[in-house]
């Protein structure tokens, strides 16, 4: 299922961000041509999720509009396999903690403003013993709540709704768990998932915990087992969007993966290599014109980007429940904010 949400508080790097209500009309933002001092003292750009995340779970109010929080690396070790038909219960754990901002060419902007958060996510999930495909038919809700802090030395912090609840993500699936590929052990599934907009939110302040839009997302997550103590396991995603809820603005459509490669100290301890990468494929649009920021506010590149790489371990304990620790530390973003990821997963069968 969808083991990951962006469970980070994504947060992308918007402008400018004031306490005023948003309206449906973008507000002014320097251009990023330059980078001028002027510009770096403004830059405020961002956005959450949380990713997660996984996300994180949190929008940003901003100027052009932001990615919804997406599945940053909260799962990674055993991604594919679902174990028996029955429920499974997964808990998730995911603090972002800011570095730095950077603008739509991948430069640190030098701002002051950070925006960090903590991430606990609740996931159900039921694979039933319907046969389709030759997998098994199944289901997912998620259930994130987010904490979000704000803080901009020398200057006003965005204002952050004390709502906690992020948007409900429901997924159905096929999981395939008898398969082979080239001669190995193969799990994979296939996943389409809803984000419904039903968090915390409220146009008075600069960051909620909801996206304020519904999304839509398909993945294949997969496990292969290439001996008795090494796996790789992998998560590709894509991802739409709709129009924020009454406003024109919208943002692009874009890819996001996790990938780990594991390696058995032990029977029951595993240690791994992990990463995740996000990329947004078009420019973000307002009222159906996907030039509309380039040609209105000179923002040459609206696109996001971040790749998360780190260490981890994987602990097997008796029952069947799986605990998932590690830490990511992120590079080359773009149009965002970029962090570490400590992030803790805890899987546990609860039919026998």
């Amino acid at each position: 299922m969808k083991t990951q949400i962006n469970t980070m508080t994504d947060i992308k790097n918007k402008q400018a961000v004031t306490t005023r209500k948003e309206t449906d009309a973008p507000k002014v933002k320097p251009t990023h041509r330059g980078l001028k001092k002027d510009y770096i003292a403004q830059a405020r750009r961002l956005l959450l999720a949380l990713t997660l995340c996984c996300a994180a779970i949190a929008h940003v109010q901003a100027q052009d509009p932001a990615l919804p929080p997406t599945n940053l690396g909260l799962a990674n070790v055993y991604d594919g396999v679902a174990g028996k038909p029955g429920f499974i219960y997964q808990g998730y754990a995911q603090y972002f903690q800011t570095h730095q901002l950077n603008d739509g060419f991948g430069h640190n902007t030098h701002s002051d403003l950070k925006v960090n958060s903590l991430l606990q996510m609740n996931q159900l999930i039921y694979l039933s013993p319907v046969r389709v495909l030759g997998g098994n038919l199944g289901f997912t809700v998620i259930v994130p709540l987010v904490q979000i802090i704000a803080a901009n030395q020398g200057a006003q912090a965005p204002s952050v709704n004390p709502g906690v609840l992020g948007d409900i993500v429901q997924g159905t699936a096929i999981q395939w768990s008898d398969k082979k590929l080239f001669g190995k052990p193969f799990f994979h599934r296939v996943e389409f998932d809803v984000n419904v907009p039903v968090g915390s939110y409220n146009s008075d302040y600069n960051i909620n915990a909801s996206s304020h839009l519904w999304a839509y997302g398909v993945y294949h997550a997969f496990t292969l087992m290439l001996n008795d103590k090494i796996s790789v396991s992998s998560r590709n995603q894509f991802n739409y969007n709709s129009h924020f809820i009454g406003q024109k603005g919208k943002a692009g459509a874009y890819y996001n993966g996790n990938y780990s490669v594991d390696y058995s100290i032990i029977k029951s301890l595993k240690i791994e290599a992990a990463a995740y990468y996000l990329t947004q494929f078009n420019q973000d649009s307002y009222d159906g014109n996907s030039h509309y920021y380039q040609d209105k506010y000179s923002i040459a590149n609206t696109k996001e980007r971040v790749l998360g790489v780190g260490p981890g371990l994987a602990y097997f304990a008796p029952g069947g429940v799986l605990i998932e620790a590690k830490v990511f530390f992120e590079t080359a973003a773009k149009d965002r904010f970029e962090g570490t990821h400590p992030t803790l997963r805890l899987a546990i069968p609860l039919s026998k």
